[in-house]
């Protein structure tokens, strides 16, 4: 029984570690060995000496393969271990070289330090070396130097991993911004995403291209020096498509510095036209970068521009003041007081509360409101009197206005959702929201009660803050002299290239008459041809002759009909095959399905729909950085934080952020 049991085990350490990793059910049968797929089932069949099919199958399954990738540069384990790792077994603990000890290390590193955001000291603690000897006790325990020197390692290896994946692109976007630390440190964030294409399948890619120490003051043209040198960095300044900020000052200077830009409209007065934005450019220099980067482009974040166009009606409605400053206190009161939050919780339960509402935060207004109005709002009121709040509880004209305050707020807040996310397309959401909020403001002006002066704020602010978009449907009148805010056609061919809003949008919620509809869906159609014929690929010409000859040879054929020129590849009729079949489907699917029967819209596709809709990317990166940066961790180096935080963002499946 124990000579079975070692032979088990011995048989166990012979089979292949990508056959352990990837595959089950593994047996041996004439010579062969045949194993089953993890992922999808299949029976795959290899030599007894060889690995190359089973390689060969787990590509197919791509996350798959790259987590087994980095799982084996990590680990690096042999397939046999020496007699000198054998010899060191039998004196008690492994050697640096163990396949053992370094699969430990690593996980220590990879999983602890940064997924955990545990500090690297955490190797010198007593009781961690002591749970460590439990763990293994044949593990010989690393110091922090080690490890510090190993995370650099694994922030190079996957600094180069994003550059040679960034290589096979031709079109990219990025978001930017700038952040402070706890110890007022600046740092510069970079986001990148494209779409990537690998056989029959197509991937929505978004990784940190960087998160760099940005010394000194945050002026236009040094936010302009440092984010160039990111881009000469990673090779790709002639891939950059379009760039996604906020609206702060320094951000619209710095990318109009460099690169053309919409016209912002904002609160600070500060125009574009100022004379001391070029002081620093010489008119020579400024037309070397004008011309080396013409073809980029900086949009607004819509999720921040959409909350502005919330703070703008909030701000013009001063009959909504009184209640939300009674929920302000409310919330702030539930956070201070103990003894209130005890009387709160023993009446409604401790699963309630009331969230602080925060400026920078997209929807905590709205959420701050629909938390208050789950509770009974006579039971609120009475707890506010008897702990002497009597001047927080709120009258029953109060109660129904944040009633109408939710219902009239809720487009926006499933907008900032939607457009918000990194694993999905969100581009496309922007025209279809923008055009929806509008309808729906424009259906609540005859039923509201309370808050009609909100509604008709909030609906002036979405029009000249998303101008652009309602120019381009034909719902306002240009401007001369001004480029509009949201005007930049990817706008339109994002939403009728993304087969969940294809052209639906444009009855229901275009508001004008069915003759400059037409226009407006015409006007989509030949912005998405242009594109189109622009990225082209050249097709090899057959003349009619030759084809014939090829008919004439074989046994056959006599039988074959003369062909026709085939014409279904034409830009024009795949964009009116594509609107007859797009009916909801999920666009990277429906495009990985589509990418041969309708290759010139692919090629459109794959470069519009990978721009992002908001900034909210880097701004989650610098949410890492200040989980890193804890109160106790403030003595961090900026490059030890920037390294975790970049080894944090550029993860083993390198797609989430």
């Amino acid at each position: 029984m124990k000579r079975n049991c070692q032979t088990t085990r011995q048989l166990e350490k012979m089979i292949p570690k990508i056959v352990s990793f990837g595959y089950k059910n593994y047996e041996v049968v004439n010579k062969k060995r045949i194993v089953v797929c993890k992922t999808c089932g299949s029976k795959i069949t290899d030599g007894d000496a060889t690995t190359s099919n089973f390689v060969r199958h787990l590509k197919l399954h791509k996350e798959r393969f790259e987590e087994y990738r980095l799982n084996k540069s990590i680990t690096n384990e042999p397939q046999q271990p020496s007699i000198s790792q054998f010899l060191d077994n039998s004196a008690g603990h492994y050697s640096m070289s163990h396949p053992q000890q370094k699969a430990i290390t690593n996980a220590i590193l990879s999983d602890m330090i940064i997924d955990c955001n545990l500090p690297l000291s955490i190797v010198e603690n007593k009781s961690f070396r002591h749970f460590l000897t439990v763990l293994d006790s044949k593990y010989t325990p690393v110091c922090r130097r080690t490890l510090t020197s190993k995370r650099e390692n694994l922030a190079e290896e996957r600094r180069s991993k994003l550059k040679t994946q960034l290589s096979n692109t031709d079109h990219v976007s990025v978001t930017v911004d700038i952040w402070s630390d706890r110890k007022m440190r600046g740092f510069l964030g970079v986001t990148v995403h494209w779409i990537e294409k690998e056989a029959d399948r197509i991937q929505l890619k978004s990784n940190l291209l960087a998160c760099e120490h940005f010394k000194g003051s945050h002026t236009a043209e040094r936010i302009c020096d440092q984010f160039e040198s990111i881009c000469d960095e990673c090779n790709i300044k002639d891939k950059l498509d379009y760039i996604i900020s906020d609206s702060a000052a320094n951000m619209r200077k710095a990318f109009t510095v460099c690169f053309p830009s919409e016209q912002d409209d904002d609160d600070d007065g500060d125009h574009l036209d100022d004379p001391e934005l070029w002081c620093d450019l010489t008119l020579e220099d400024q037309q070397t970068v004008d011309v080396a980067m013409a073809k980029k482009q900086r949009l607004q974040c819509f999720a921040h521009t959409l909350q502005l166009v919330v703070g703008d009606g909030l701000k013009e409605t001063k009959v909504v003041s009184p209640p939300l400053s009674k929920l302000s206190k409310l919330s702030s009161l539930l956070h201070t007081s103990t003894t209130f939050k005890d009387v709160f919780n023993a009446e409604f339960g401790e699963q309630k509360g009331i969230l602080a509402a925060v400026t920078t935060r997209c929807n905590s207004t709205p959420r701050q409101v629909k938390a208050v109005l789950q509770c009974n709002h006579v039971k609120l009121c009475a707890i506010l009197e008897k702990a002497g709040h009597r001047e927080l509880s709120f009258t029953a004209r109060e109660w129904n206005l944040l009633k109408e305050l939710v219902d009239i707020l809720k487009p926006f807040g499933e907008a900032t959702d939607l457009t918000q996310g990194e694993k999905v397309i969100t581009i496309s959401a922007v025209v279809p929201s923008v055009l929806s909020i509008n309808h729906h403001l424009e259906k609540l002006k005859p039923q509201v009660c309370f808050l009609s002066s909100l509604v008709r704020s909030l609906q002036a602010s979405l029009n000249r803050r998303f101008l652009g978009i309602f120019i381009n449907v034909k719902m306002a009148g240009t401007q001369d002299g001004v480029t509009a805010p949201f005007s930049d056609p990817v706008y339109l061919k994002a939403a009728a290239l993304d087969p969940a809003f294809s052209l639906l949008w444009v009855e229901p919620h275009v508001l004008v008459n069915r003759d400059v509809k037409a226009e407006v869906a015409q006007r989509v159609k030949e912005l998405i041809l242009q594109d189109a014929a622009e990225t082209e690929q050249p097709v090899p010409f057959v003349d009619e002759e030759e084809q014939e000859d090829l008919r004439e040879e074989g046994l056959f054929a006599a039988y074959h009909k003369r062909q026709k020129k085939d014409v279904g590849t034409t830009p024009s009729l795949q964009l009116s095959h594509y609107l007859d079949i797009a009916e909801g489907q999920n666009a990277l699917l429906f495009w990985a399905l589509n990418m041969k029967t309708l290759p010139s819209l692919f090629r459109v596709a794959i470069r519009v729909l990978a721009v992002p809709a908001s900034s909210a990317p880097v701004e989650r990166v610098f949410s890492h950085g200040g989980i890193i940066l804890r109160p106790h961790r403030a003595q961090m180096t900026d490059r030890l934080l920037a390294n975790l935080v970049f080894c944090k963002c550029n993860a083993a499946k390198g797609s989430d952020i």
